[in-house]
C-alpha cells in the first residue's frame, strides 16, 4: 500500500510540472505575439525558460507553435493571419484549460481515496486498542477468578469436599500459604467426619484466617468416643462450630467464636441422656 501510494505522488508531482510548463508556453507565446515578435521555436524556448526537446515532445504544443511561426512568416500579413494566430491561441488556451480541469477532478479523486484509507487506518488503531484493552481485561478476569494451575489440584480437592468458591475465597486461597491451606483444609475434613458441615466455604474461610488446625489424638482422660458423640450432638444444636488440639488441650470454638476448653463446654453444654 505504501509503494501504492509513493508511485501516486510521483505521478501527480510530474503532471502538475508538466501542466506548470503548459501555462509556462502559453505565458511565452502571448507575449510574443503581443510584441509582434516572429514564433519560432527557440523564441518559444528562451521566452518559456523551457528546452526545445520538451516542446517537440509535446503534439499540440508543436503543431501551434508550427501554425504560428509559418503564419508569422508571411510577408505583408493580412488582418486574417493574424486573427488565425490568435485563433490559435485561442485553441490551445481551451486545450490547456480542459487539461487543468482533467488534472482538479483526478486530484479530488485521490483526496477522497485518501480520506477512505485514513478513515480505515484510524479504524485499525481503535480496533487494535480494543483488543489490547479486551486482553488486558480477560487476564484480569483469570487473575480473579481462578486460582491457577498451580492450585488446580487444590480447587478440585475443595470442590470435591463441597466448597463453593467464590470470589472472595479464590482471593483468599490465592494469598494463602500452602501449609495454611492445607492445614485449614484437614481441618474441614475432620469437621465434616464429625458433623454435617451446613456451609463447607464458610468453615473454609474462618479455618484459613483463624488458622485452624485439626484435631489431634485425645489424650489424657478424654474419651475420643464421647467427644465424637457429643460433637455430633453440640454441632447439630449450633451450640460448637469447630474444634482443635492445643497444647492448653481440646479447644471447642461456640457460636460466640470464643475458644473454650472442651471440659469446659461440656458442662456448660452436657449431652442429654437417653430415657
Amino acid at each position: 500500500m505504501k509503494v501504492k501510494r509513493n508511485a501516486d505522488g510521483l505521478r501527480r508531482n510530474a503532471e502538475k510540472k508538466r501542466q506548470e510548463t503548459f501555462e509556462k508556453v502559453d505565458k511565452a507565446i502571448r507575449k510574443l505575439v503581443k510584441e509582434k515578435k516572429a514564433i519560432t521555436f527557440n523564441a518559444v524556448a528562451e521566452a518559456a525558460s523551457v528546452s526545445k526537446a520538451w516542446l517537440y515532445k509535446e503534439p499540440d504544443v508543436k503543431e501551434r507553435i508550427s501554425q504560428l511561426r509559418d503564419q508569422s512568416s508571411v510577408k505583408g500579413k493580412t488582418p486574417r493571419a493574424v486573427s488565425a494566430s490568435e485563433a490559435s491561441l485561442r485553441k490551445l488556451t481551451v486545450t490547456l484549460k480542459a487539461r487543468i480541469k482533467r488534472l482538479e477532478a483526478e486530484n479530488i479523486d485521490l483526496r477522497r481515496q485518501n480520506e477512505v484509507f485514513g478513515s480505515y487506518v484510524l479504524k485499525n488503531r481503535e480496533l487494535s486498542s480494543k483488543i489490547l484493552e479486551l486482553e488486558r481485561y480477560t487476564q484480569k478476569l483469570k487473575t480473579n477468578t481462578h486460582l491457577g494451575e498451580e492450585n488446580l489440584d487444590t480447587s478440585n480437592e475443595l470442590k470435591a469436599l463441597g466448597v463453593k468458591l467464590n470470589s472472595t475465597l479464590i482471593k483468599l486461597i490465592a494469598s494463602t500459604p500452602s501449609g495454611i491451606l492445607e492445614t485449614a483444609t484437614q481441618a474441614l475434613k475432620q469437621a465434616q467426619k464429625t458433623g454435617a458441615i451446613h456451609n463447607p466455604g464458610g468453615f473454609l474461610y474462618k479455618a484459613i484466617t483463624d488458622c485452624w488446625r485439626p484435631n489431634e489424638a485425645i489424650k489424657g482422660n478424654q474419651d475420643m468416643g464421647e467427644f465424637n458423640q457429643w460433637w455430633s450432638w453440640a454441632y447439630s444444636e449450633g451450640i460448637a462450630i469447630a474444634s482443635q488440639q492445643t497444647e492448653q488441650g481440646l479447644m471447642i470454638l461456640d457460636t460466640k467464636e470464643e475458644w473454650i476448653s472442651f471440659s469446659e463446654i461440656i458442662k456448660r453444654h452436657p449431652l442429654p441422656t437417653k430415657h
